[in-house]
């Protein structure tokens, strides 16, 4: 077992394009879980205290990591989008009832404004 530690925002993405994949770019029409499968390492699973709160179980995705690590969202978030939106919630609406706590930071790199 390996465990990693992920950066919020779009730091799930590395390790779904390239670590996961043996450090190299994900060809075109190849999934995810083909690489668990050929290469004989088992897929990543859910674990944790929060679990029954959240109601996630099995095998992670690459849509829950992006929505959780990328979005900030709960995991199943489309789903939870989806159903929100079919008893009348709206777009942010139903965004919001997917939402996990604050929104990540964003930071700016800032500019360099040098004059001669």
């Amino acid at each position: 077992m390996t465990m990693h530690i992920l950066s919020a925002g779009d730091g799930y993405a590395y390790y779904t394009s390239e670590t996961v994949t043996g450090d190299v770019k994900r060809e075109n029409g190849r999934e995810l879980g083909d690489y668990y499968t050929e290469d004989g390492n088992p897929p990543g699973v859910w674990i944790g205290g929060g679990l029954t709160a959240l109601g996630v179980t099995g095998t992670v995705t690459e849509e829950q990591m992006k929505a959780l690590y990328g979005e900030g969202l709960h995991p199943d978030a489309e789903w939870i989008i989806t159903a929100a939106q079919a008893q009348g919630k709206t777009a942010d609406g139903a965004i919001a009832e997917a939402k996990l706590g604050r929104s990540y930071y964003g930071y700016s790199t800032g500019g360099t404004d040098l004059k001669d």
